[in-house]
């Protein structure tokens, strides 16, 4: 097991990341963390970048939407979605037991 440097949590569950780490990853006052949970351990990674905006323009990404809609998309109440799924998942059950 690799030792590096060991760090003691305050009354608050705080701790503070070492200097020689936070210079090695780049970690500011302002750069936000991403902590993760993983197999027993804290992952502690810097974000770089959050994309805020997309790189489209807002008619671009409603076409894409518009293309890529699921199989209910037609379907204008709940109601009728509900009906269309229903009659699908039925037909699909259906063929599944004919299989066996």
């Amino acid at each position: 097991m690799n030792i590096g440097i060991i760090a003691t949590p305050n009354q608050k569950g705080q701790i503070v990341i070492p200097k020689k780490y936070r210079d090695q990853l780049g970690i500011t006052p302002h750069v936000p963390l991403n902590l993760i949970v993983k197999d027993n351990a804290l992952h502690i990674y810097p974000i770089r970048g959050v994309e805020t905006k997309p790189k489209i323009s807002h008619a671009e990404f409603l076409k894409i939407l518009k293309r890529t809609q699921g199989a209910w998309a037609d379907d204008t109440t709940w109601d009728e979605t509900r009906r269309r799924r229903r009659k699908i998942e039925l037909a699909a059950s259906e063929r599944r037991k004919k299989a066996w």
